[in-house]
């Protein structure tokens, strides 16, 4: 019983310690993405544009709560008229270009919800070359925030003028990439990457419970701590390679358009694979089965990393060294998480607390897939949204969170004498489990 009460109170502490960082007042109103995006799209005469901000960005800039909102024309044209008054373009004769905006377009890509509004410029029949863009929707409200302009010339070819900001709203924009214009640069696609694994909260949660069993294996069909080190690791590389082959394969094949699937199923199915590993964390599912729900997920999440890419317009044979570039940055998010995260597990998988701990985790990743699941089928609005936001926005308060709790665990568990410690599996055992 003293054993179970003290499990259950450092599992009550995690749960605590999330909660606190999540329900900080001046969290509720971080914002998911530090950067929205202008994909322009020219020809010899003509212009084009999509424009795409972070739903809690725009809400953070304007004070509103349309995130919250489920009907989105309750709130399109008030989000429109805003971005009329934000953006301009200019012909090279200094001529304003009339803009005729279509209605908001609100959709999920890898768990930031977004807005998206496509806008039509009259240039008269003027050339586009030396066309200006003036812009300053949000950043004029949040002066650390930016707008990435990626062009699409005549020719289809890819390139990145330039980032709007603060300091500097307006950028000359040639008509094609030999104006002037520079390629997509390849160390802002592994940036890119990085960034938008980081603000992924669904990814970095299905990574995460993965990560809670890392440090056990299954004897008998139940969860077990390890007792050496070498298992663990390897067992750990092989759950995130088998990941990175699984979200590579299909990033790679859907950016080239060799698979297509519906924006709305991949974003269930990357909720489904949260739930999956999270019951798998609570109780096996099936005996060191790590791997293969990483990979066959994995080709999910990748779907979801490719929506990211044709969004920004990168699709296609052409796109092959950004796409590569964006897949690195994705690699190193993934492992920055796994190396910020893992050593605290361990450390935790080595107390008498971590069956607790490892519930919670389960339990905790398991409502959070439920909330997702249920609201990209469109049955209810996601209730923990602000939660979501809070913990994307302040990452290292939940590593330095969890920091605490396994330094509290080893503390308490080497002040007194261990009774009925998780049976620890024998050598039998582990050839039975394998």
């Amino acid at each position: 019983m003293r054993l179970a009460r003290r499990a259950a109170g450092l599992a009550g502490a995690v749960a605590a310690a999330a909660l606190s960082v999540a329900l900080v007042p001046s969290a509720a109103h971080a914002h998911s993405l530090d950067s929205s995006t202008i994909s322009l799209h020219v020809s010899d005469t003509e212009a084009d544009a999509t424009v795409t901000i972070a739903m809690a960005t725009l809400d953070q800039a304007l004070g509103t709560d349309y995130s919250s909102e489920v009907d989105v024309s309750s709130y399109s044209d008030e989000v429109v008229a805003y971005l009329g008054d934000h953006l301009e373009l200019t012909g090279a004769d200094g001529t304003v270009w009339t803009e005729t905006f279509t209605s908001l377009t609100r959709e999920s890509v890898e768990g930031i919800d977004s807005v998206s509004v496509d806008v039509v410029f009259d240039t008269g029949g003027a050339s586009t070359s030396g066309l200006e863009i003036e812009y300053d929707a949000v950043i004029e409200a949040i002066p650390d925030h930016d707008a990435v302009v990626v062009l699409t010339d005549a020719a289809g070819q890819i390139s990145t003028p330039g980032v709007l900001t603060s300091s500097d709203p307006t950028l000359t924009v040639a008509g094609d990439t030999g104006s002037g214009a520079t390629p997509v640069g390849l160390l802002d696609m592994v940036e890119y990457g990085f960034q938008h694994v980081l603000e992924g909260a669904d990814h970095l949660m299905f990574l995460t419970a993965l990560l809670l069993t890392a440090p056990v294996v299954v004897v008998a069909g139940r969860w077990r701590r390890r007792t050496d080190v070498a298992p663990t690791l390897r067992d750990l590389a092989t759950v995130v390679t088998a990941f990175t082959v699984g979200h590579s394969a299909t990033l790679i094949a859907a950016s080239l358009g060799w698979v297509q699937a519906p924006t709305t199923v991949v974003e269930v199915l990357v909720a489904v694979s949260v739930g999956v590993a999270a019951v798998h964390a609570v109780r096996p599912l099936v005996p060191r089965g790590e791997a293969l729900i990483a990979a066959g997920f994995g080709l999910v999440h990748g779907l979801a990393f490719a929506g990211i890419l044709t969004d920004l317009g990168l699709e296609g044979s052409r796109s092959v060294p950004p796409l590569l570039a964006f897949n690195l940055g994705v690699e190193l998010a993934q492992l920055t998480a796994t190396a910020a995260l893992f050593p605290s597990l361990y450390a935790l998988a080595r107390t008498r607390f971590y069956p607790g701990v490892r519930l919670v985790g389960g339990c905790l990743a398991l409502v959070a897939a439920t909330g997702w699941a249920l609201e990209r089928v469109g049955l209810l609005g996601n209730p923990f949204r602000g939660v979501e936001a809070a913990l994307v926005a302040h990452p290292w308060y939940v590593v330095l969170g969890l920091a605490v709790v396994a330094l509290t665990g080893w503390a308490l568990d080497a002040r007194q004498p261990v009774r009925n410690r998780e049976a620890q599996p024998g050598p039998a055992d582990l050839a039975s489990s394998t």
